[in-house]
C-alpha cells in the first residue's frame, strides 16, 4: 500500500522525535578516556614542556580515576590495601604502562599479590585496542573470554614490565555466574628456560566486571629431569646458531632470528613437558588450591 506524502512526513517527524539511546557510564568513561589521550598526544606533538604535558595528564588521570571509582563501585579485597591505584600509570603513548588496562589496582603490603578490577565494557574496549596492535596473538582478537587463555594476556594485564610464561593450566572451582581462567607460571624478562614456575594468575568475569589477579604460588616445584634433558638438547642448538651469528659480525645474519626462535621453542617444549609431568602430582593440586584462595579474594566483598 502506498502512503500519501503527508503520512510519510508525519512518520518521519515522529521517528525524529524519539530520543536516541542514552550512553551509559561505561561509554562515557571510554569517551572521556579517548578525549584525554588525544589531549596528551596533542600537547606532546605541540612541543610543550614535560611539566606542561604532566599538568594536562595529571588532570586527565584524576578525572578518569574519579569516573572509574564510580563505575567499579565500593569493593574490598581481603588482605589487600583499601586505597587502589588507578591504571594505566600514564596516558603518554609508548611509555611503560601506557598500554595497561583501565581499572583499579589493589596490592598487599609486599606487592606480591596484585588484583586489577575493571568494568567489563571498559575492559573489552581496551582489549579490542590491544588486539589491533601489531603482532597481537589471535586469541586477543577473539575477545573475551577467549583471550584469557593466552599467556600474553597476563603479560599485558598484570605483568607490568615482565612477560608471563604459562607452565600449566589450573581449574579452580568457579561459582554460579562466574567464568574463571587460571594458570601456573612465571613472570620474567628473559627466556624462562628451566626456571620453575612460582606465580598463580587468575581471571574472573562476573557481576559486570573483569578481575585479574596474580600471587605467589607458595609451592615448591619438583625437579623434572626428563624435561631438563630435553631443554638442554634443544637449547644447545639455539646456542650454536647464536654463537655462529655473533662470530659472523653481521647484524642481519639470519641465524640471529633462527637462534632466538629455537631458544623460544626450547623453552615452550620444556613447559609442555612440565605440564604433562606435573599432572596429578601433589604440587599441581597445591597450586590449584592456591588459585582457589586467590579467586576467593578476587570475589571481594
Amino acid at each position: 500500500m502506498n502512503l500519501p506524502a503527508s503520512s510519510l512526513l508525519a512518520c518521519a517527524l515522529l521517528l525524529s522525535a524519539v530520543p536516541a539511546a542514552q550512553a551509559g557510564p561505561a561509554e562515557d568513561y571510554i569517551a572521556a578516556r579517548t578525549k584525554a589521550t588525544a589531549a596528551v598526544d596533542a600537547a606532546v606533538k605541540a612541543g610543550k614542556s614535560d611539566a606542561q604535558v604532566g599538568k594536562i595528564e595529571d588532570a586527565a588521570r584524576k578525572d578518569l580515576e574519579t569516573r572509574m571509582v564510580a563505575l567499579v563501585g565500593p569493593v574490598r579485597f581481603a588482605g589487600l590495601g583499601k586505597t587502589p591505584q588507578f591504571s594505566p600509570e600514564t596516558l603518554r603513548r609508548d611509555e611503560l604502562g601506557s598500554d595497561s588496562p583501565d581499572g583499579l589496582v589493589f596490592l598487599d603490603e609486599s606487592g606480591a599479590t596484585y588484583v586489577l578490577v575493571s568494568p567489563e565494557p571498559v575492559f573489552a574496549d581496551w582489549l579490542k585496542a590491544r588486539a589491533a596492535d601489531e603482532g597481537a596473538p589471535a586469541a586477543l582478537k577473539a575477545g573475551l573470554p577467549a583471550a584469557t587463555g593466552d599467556e600474553f594476556f597476563y603479560t599485558l594485564t598484570v605483568g607490568r614490565d615482565a612477560a608471563f610464561s604459562n607452565y600449566a593450566a589450573l581449574a579452580p572451582q568457579a561459582g554460579p555466574g562466574e567464568q574463571v581462567d587460571a594458570a601456573l607460571g612465571l613472570f620474567s624478562q628473559d627466556v624462562a628456560g628451566t626456571t620453575p614456575p612460582d606465580t598463580i594468575v587468575v581471571t574472573r568475569i562476573a557481576d559486570g566486571r573483569v578481575t585479574i589477579g596474580s600471587a605467589d604460588a607458595m609451592a615448591q616445584a619438583p625437579d623434572m629431569p626428563a624435561c631438563t634433558a630435553a631443554w638442554t638438547a634443544a637449547s644447545a642448538k639455539a646456542d650454536a646458531l647464536l654463537e655462529a651469528a655473533q662470530k659472523s659480525g653481521k647484524e642481519d645474519d639470519p641465524r640471529w632470528g633462527e637462534g632466538f626462535k629455537a631458544q623460544d621453542g626450547a623453552s615452550k617444549a620444556y613447559r609442555a613437558c612440565f605440564a604433562k609431568a606435573a599432572a596429578g602430582t601433589p604440587f599441581l593440586a597445591q597450586a590449584t588450591r592456591r588459585a582457589e584462595e586467590l579467586l576467593a579474594v578476587m570475589r571481594g566483598k
